[in-house]
């Protein structure tokens, strides 16, 4: 899994066209976040049947990362651009309802935006040294 993070003034986004493994029905269809890290992540096919040990160290680095920014809003963002062995939609899906899903255990505010959609997004980043991070897992 890959993910790139950014801490995030201002993140928005809106549901513009599906592509064949498009999460049915979209929800939500847009969304306005302020104070967000939003995770870019990427579901690879060296992943499959490590999903377990892959959630675990990104909550462990997670819990650390949004320590130090002081930032209690994540928004998961499934973005496949990060990689060329992606893996497959219907386990990535999966994988990334369950992470949502294990996160919202934290107590952090947890939001995720539909698969499988092309989306308009506009994010305006805070120019911090931990406001940028990639993490591979």
């Amino acid at each position: 899994m890959r993910i790139l993070q950014i801490h995030c003034y201002k993140f928005s986004y809106e549901v513009r066209k599906e592509t064949p493994v498009a999460e049915q029905p979209p929800n939500p269809r847009k969304e306005d976040l302020n104070d967000v890290l939003v995770c870019f992540i990427c579901y690879e096919k060296n992943d499959e049947n490590r999903e377990d040990e892959i959630a675990e160290k990104f909550l462990q680095n997670l819990k650390i990362d949004v320590g130090r920014i002081k930032c209690k809003r994540l928004l998961l963002y499934p973005y496949a651009h990060l990689s060329n062995n992606l893996g497959s939609p219907k386990r990535a899906k999966t994988f990334l309802n369950s992470l949502r899903d294990r996160l919202l255990e934290t107590g952090i505010e947890v939001y995720k935006s539909p698969f499988g959609w092309y989306k308009e997004f506009t994010l305006s980043c805070i120019g911090h040294p931990l406001a940028e991070a990639y993490r591979e897992y």
